[in-house]
């Protein structure tokens, strides 16, 4: 797993790539914890080069939600490719975190 920031208006853009499993959960955990303290309102994970997720990782994006929302903080989901959108759909993601296809849509949304 690999993974750049940037800030976006309020917004921390968080750009994740490769394979995200049990073995990067701590890498995982730690990006979280630091988004809380970036001063950020809004955390986006844009996952459009993530290649493969296992369950581990949707825990993971679960409890970054709730650590996120305690915060009240805002969290999105951006670009999944289609086998990881057809995994977050099967467990039911975009009822809970807001996801979208583009970065520019997610914008559009949160103004």
């Amino acid at each position: 797993m690999h993974v750049a920031e940037r800030i976006q208006e309020k917004t921390l853009v968080l750009m994740i790539s490769g394979r995200v499993t049990f073995y990067s959960r701590k890498v995982f955990q730690a990006i979280v914890n630091s988004a809380r303290l970036s001063g950020a309102k809004h955390i986006m994970f844009n996952i459009q080069g993530v290649t493969f997720m296992d369950s581990t990782a949707l825990g993971a994006l679960a409890l970054a939600y709730l650590n996120l929302k305690e915060c009240d903080l805002a969290m999105s989901l951006v670009g999944p490719q289609q086998s990881i959108k057809t995994l977050l759909e099967s467990a039911n993601f975009p009822t809970l975190i807001p996801t979208y296809p583009s970065e520019e849509s997610a914008f559009q949304a949160i103004k």
